[in-house]
């Protein structure tokens, strides 16, 4: 295809869109003017005032009755959603306490394998499961913070509940 008879054919598609679009665009101004006009209710308020019957009267334009746009209150209080008596009659119920599960402190995972006294320090062994460790005082492991140790018992500390454990480590006198 040569040139010139390219740009003919697309000048030819443009003038064609072009029509097509002002055809539309023509019909549809019309279609609109149609749909205002029957939307619109004519109501023409009595003239009050000797001025407002001459504006009247002087103009083609037709006034709004605006007391008849106006509705009446819901008088439905049941289902009416802001009324004073619902909100009285819900602050009127007793509150329900709000249940809270108590934590529970787990048992201590650690067995007593052994201590060692070292200058009044005290190195306390323990296994867990196949695991053997030793801890001083304030070291932690896993939740559980090693507070205190003397010869008898060590106190381990529950950490998500700082909640205090003895453990048993040595003979009672």
């Amino acid at each position: 295809m040569k040139p010139v008879q390219r740009q003919r054919l697309i000048w030819a598609g443009l003038m064609i869109t072009l029509a097509i679009t002002l055809w539309t665009a023509w019909n549809d101004e019309q279609a609109d003017t149609v749909q205002v006009a029957a939307a619109q209710p004519h109501v023409v308020a009595p003239p009050t005032t000797r001025t407002q019957a001459a504006s009247v009267n002087n103009t083609d334009t037709p006034m709004l009755d605006m007391k008849q746009l106006q509705r009446t209150p819901w008088q439905d209080s049941e289902h009416n959603l802001f009324s004073h008596a619902q909100i009285v009659a819900q602050a009127e119920l007793p509150e329900q306490p709000i249940v809270q599960q108590a934590m529970e402190i787990p048992p201590v995972p650690f067995t007593y394998a052994g201590k060692l006294e070292d200058h009044g320090q005290y190195t306390v062994f323990l296994s867990m499961g196949d695991k053997n460790m030793s801890v001083k005082t304030g070291d932690t492991v896993g939740d559980w913070k090693v507070k205190a140790i003397d010869a008898n018992r060590m106190i381990l500390s529950y950490q998500p509940l700082r909640a205090d454990v003895p453990l048993l480590i040595g003979e009672h006198h």
